[in-house]
């Protein structure tokens, strides 16, 4: 005989077994997530809390308790492990007693509406998919992503409401300026599984008061999107497009700015447009109340070190005047871009106290590796430390910092440097040493493929001289003869040689540059910085050059290639100084045991 439940379990029973299904599967969700492992479990120390989820489960379906047994079908239906989900509901069935009809229906979902609610400053977005179950039943995922932060989830929660009855509810609630946009369904599948993978690069894990614990939910519903579809894609500024738009600003009356040469103005806003370009979303033109306060408050101070102080000081008059020239380009609206000038009014002051007091303590520094290990910057490993110095004479023992998560950022750091490098044997054995002229691999090649190979070697040989280095060609050959050995069929796909040569150089580009600041790429002998114009250069289309990229991208990650054989000395030079930097943080701790 089935023993009574305590009074407690009985009513949270009562409770599941009475809700709707979506409250239900909003339960569900937050207990798989609770015991699903993540990546950055060390980060939270929430690892070693999880629960065996299988098991968990498992005992809800065999509880004997219709309720539980409900419970156990929802958890069921959004779990990613198929086996475990059919092991559930076969447990559960005998359980579910004569329950609601929606209890054996709440996997067959129909999403009826995908649209996108953005504002004009493009600081995040709303994304809304709308599903109905079999008795007409609707419900909507509203999931915000916030691309100050990088794109990423910051919220997600579900409404028991269909499409236009939410629709109508940020009518009353957003303002005036929110554009509704109905997007693909592919690409709404594309884009938020972007944000997501976004999401877990983040160190400290993001935590809100509806993510992650609403993360099974919105990724069951993804899975009923169709694939295929495109996901965010930056805008591809080349290095003449910059300079044309610095020209166009600094030439223009915004950039008449009072006290402020045109010289200077010039030298100020090109630090902005670098940001704008490969830190933000990508668009020079976008400024809002937050991106300012994140130029001003963090980003410039740690950045640009090669100005002087005083000169330093006009930053903020020359930020208000290219926010002008932008607002005025993108056609915003007065208020919004007197809301934006507001914002740089306000944290002028701080900006000056940033630059007149730039941190030197050993504990700035090791915030400055949490930050990169967090994944800014994540295109190159040292530009965050340039005039930085680990100096143990300057740590007055007055700071406080949390050793456990500074410890875990640098060594996050070293273990990114370390898969970047290809092993730790790899890193061990680091140096920066130019690469020579090393002859292409013909070992590797199968004979039937002899000629499309030397006809895309001639290509790449000739382009990599043309447009970068005898290194850039040495690297170029490696990844060729990799990328055969590990997959012919690219040639399958694809037998145009052209493609596969700017394609190989493409990928070398994305390795090579993408965080290279205008003026450091007018320094650099090479004669294209960007996909863009490597496609203009080399007569091949940019999305021919960009997918194809990707393509070569995703084979090198599982070729059988000696890793610092296909990085260039200025790679490995910066992975070298990063490296140093995490021997002296650790000697620091040390010494200061």
């Amino acid at each position: 005989m089935r023993e009574a439940l305590p009074p407690v379990v009985a009513d949270a029973n009562a409770s599941v077994r009475e809700c709707s299904p979506l409250a239900l599967l909003m339960l569900a969700s937050g207990l798989v997530e609770m015991a699903t492992p993540r990546p950055l479990d060390s980060w939270s120390g929430r690892g070693a809390d999880r629960p065996d989820g299988p098991s968990v489960f498992e005992s809800f379906a065999a509880s004997g308790w219709p309720s539980m047994a409900a419970l156990a079908v929802a958890v069921a239906t959004l779990h990613s492990d198929e086996l475990l989900s059919v092991r559930l509901r076969i447990a559960a069935e005998p359980n579910l007693g004569s329950g609601p009809t929606w209890f054996s229906t709440m996997d067959r979902i129909e999403i009826i509406d995908t649209v996108v609610h953005s504002d004009p400053l493009d600081d995040g977005e709303n994304a809304m998919l709308s599903w109905r179950w079999p008795d007409g039943t609707a419900a909507t995922l509203v999931l915000y992503v916030d691309h100050n932060m990088g794109t990423i989830v910051k919220d997600a929660f579900a409404l028991p409401e269909g499409a236009s009855a939410v629709a109508a509810l940020f009518d009353k609630l957003g303002d005036r300026h929110i554009a509704r946009n109905a997007i693909d369904a592919s690409d709404a599948r594309a884009r938020i599984a972007d944000a997501i993978k976004n999401t877990d690069r983040m160190i400290p894990p993001l935590e809100t008061e509806t993510w992650p614990t609403s993360r099974p939910l919105v990724e069951w519903l993804l899975r009923h999107l169709p694939e295929g579809g495109t996901g965010y894609v930056r805008p591809d500024w080349s290095s003449s497009s910059r300079d044309q738009l610095i020209d166009e600003f600094v030439g223009s009356s915004f950039g008449d700015i009072e006290g402020v040469t045109r010289a200077q103005v010039r030298e100020l806003v090109d630090p902005l447009v670098w940001f704008a370009c490969d830190f933000g979303p990508g668009d020079p033109l976008r400024w809002s109340p937050v991106s300012v306060e994140i130029v001003l408050t963090d980003w410039y101070p740690r950045k640009v070190f090669n100005a002087p102080l005083a000169e330093l000081r006009l930053l903020p008059r020359v930020l208000a005047g290219f926010v002008r020239f932008s607002h005025a380009r993108r056609d915003i609206p007065a208020e919004l871009t007197d809301d934006t000038l507001t914002a740089i009014e306000h944290w002028t002051d701080e900006f000056v106290r940033a630059i007149s007091h730039p941190g030197r303590s050993p504990f700035d520094n090791a915030a400055r590796l949490a930050r990169m290990a967090a994944g800014f910057d994540s295109g190159a490993f040292l530009d965050e430390f340039d005039g930085d110095e680990f100096d143990g004479d300057e740590f007055d023992g007055d700071e406080d910092p949390d050793d456990t998560f500074i410890r875990g950022a640098v060594d996050e750091l070293e273990a990114r440097v370390i898969e970047f490098l290809g092993g730790r044997a790899a890193y061990d054995a680091l140096d920066d040493v130019p690469l020579g002229d090393v002859a292409f691999d013909w070992s590797q090649i199968p004979p039937g493929l002899a000629d499309a190979v030397g006809e895309t070697l001639s290509l790449l040989d000739r382009w990599a001289i043309d447009l970068f280095d005898v290194e850039v060609r040495t690297i170029a050959r490696s990844v060729l003869a990799g990328v055969i050995a590990a997959d012919p069929s690219v040639f399958k796909r694809s037998p145009r040689a052209d493609a596969l040569a700017a394609a190989i150089l493409g990928f070398l580009l994305m390795r090579l540059t993408g965080r290279l600041s205008a003026k450091d790429r007018r320094q650099f002998p090479w004669k294209v910085f960007t996909q863009r114009d490597l496609a203009t250069a080399v007569g091949v289309s940019a999305s021919t050059v960009g997918s194809r990229s990707k393509t070569v991208s995703n084979v090198v990650a599982r070729a059988d290639i000696v890793w610092p054989s296909i990085l260039h000395s200025t790679q490995r030079r910066d992975a070298l100084r990063t490296k140093q930097l995490v021997m002296d943080w650790r000697s620091a701790q040390k010494g200061n045991e």
